[in-house]
């Protein structure tokens, strides 16, 4: 697999701020006194692709600290329902309370709902960073005195201008997403972006917010014969018809690899390992990468969050998988390969 990344601008910005004089002579980040305490509050699973990236990034940024990081998961893909959120977040504050950390990492929309609204915003301490953040930031009353952090986005217009360069006869395109909190805030996204920039290189002919594994399924045979190419989003808490629980991903995927004869485009990393002819990723280690920037500011200069600027991720990764060109008989360019981030053989 080949694999380019650059830093964000602003991770560019923030580190540079950082080594600004500080009374630390050369500008050396390693702190006197104990180490630096993270608690990073992950809203899904350690197993899970998204925060194994977020976590690569958070540790890149923080190495220079040497800090003691403690994680903790919410498990909110596999568990979504509220009584296991709510016991999972009495977990995490008593863990926070040992632990006594200097910052707080809190990664996603959940541990914002459960974790830092109620029980750590407009507190003296600790400081606390948010990253992953699809809602609006009114939501959570974000920034707060303590509390700034990274929004994310997906790349719709650049991921819909690459599909319309792969495929140059292609005109529509269909969004299928979970019924989550993140999954109506990602549509949500998608609208105010063709809003406020215009149309879009694809029609966006269908977008459907999917609850149970049939709705899944129904929507993958139907858009074979009305759509170009099949854009898939969050699929992580597709319920189970019989109610109990959620579909593993990796089986929901399989049967739709076996069902669907259109392209499919990703936006996140698990485009990588389900088998998606093409995506512009967001970037995990990125969103990773800049909140641990700004908890090693607020480590540097001693301050509160909420004087640290809220960034926005900016690194789209393309990714190319040629198995699955292959299989559905599609050349790309060799000068698209050439420019990819990802290319899967």
């Amino acid at each position: 697999m080949n694999m380019r990344s650059r830093p964000g601008l602003l991770a560019l910005a923030v580190v540079l701020w950082v080594l600004a004089p500080t009374g630390r002579p050369g500008g050396n980040l390693a702190l006197a006194g104990p180490p630096l305490r993270v608690f990073v509050a992950q809203s899904y699973d350690a197993d899970y692709i998204w925060c194994e990236h977020i976590n690569q990034g958070l540790l890149e940024a923080l190495a220079p600290l040497s800090p003691v990081v403690e994680f903790a998961y919410l498990d909110a893909k596999r568990q979504p329902d509220p009584e296991s959120l709510a016991r999972q977040t009495g977990h995490m504050v008593e863990r926070i309370r040992q632990f006594a950390p200097d910052v707080v990492i809190a990664v996603d929309d959940p541990a914002q709902h459960y974790l830092v609204v109620p029980y750590l915003k407009d507190k003296p301490g600790p400081q606390v960073v948010f990253c992953g953040v699809n809602a609006p930031l009114a939501n959570y009353g974000y920034p707060a005195a303590n509390v700034s952090g990274i929004r994310e986005r997906w790349h719709y217009r650049d991921a819909f201008a690459l599909g319309k360069r792969i495929l140059p006869a292609a005109k529509t395109v269909a969004l299928i997403v979970e019924d989550s909190e993140s999954g109506r805030y990602v549509v949500a996204d998608l609208a105010e972006e063709l809003a406020q920039n215009g149309p879009f290189a694809l029609e966006v002919r269908h977008v459907d917010v999917v609850r149970t594994e049939s709705e899944w399924r129904d929507k993958i045979k139907r858009y074979q014969d009305e759509v170009d190419i099949l854009a898939l989003g969050l699929y992580q808490s597709i319920r189970r018809d019989d109610g109990q629980g959620v579909v593993a991903p990796e089986a929901l995927m399989a049967w739709t690899r076996e069902n669907n004869r259109k392209p499919l485009l990703g936006f996140a990393g698990v485009a990588i390992r389900d088998g998606h002819l093409f995506g512009v990723l967001e970037s995990g280690q990125e969103q990773g990468y800049l909140a641990g920037t700004m908890a090693a500011a607020i480590a540097a200069k001693g301050i509160a969050a909420g004087t640290l600027p809220v960034g926005l991720n900016d690194q789209g990764v393309v990714m190319l998988n040629l198995a699955a060109a292959a299989r559905l008989g599609i050349d790309i360019p060799f000068e698209i390969i050439e420019a990819a981030g990802i290319v899967l053989p």
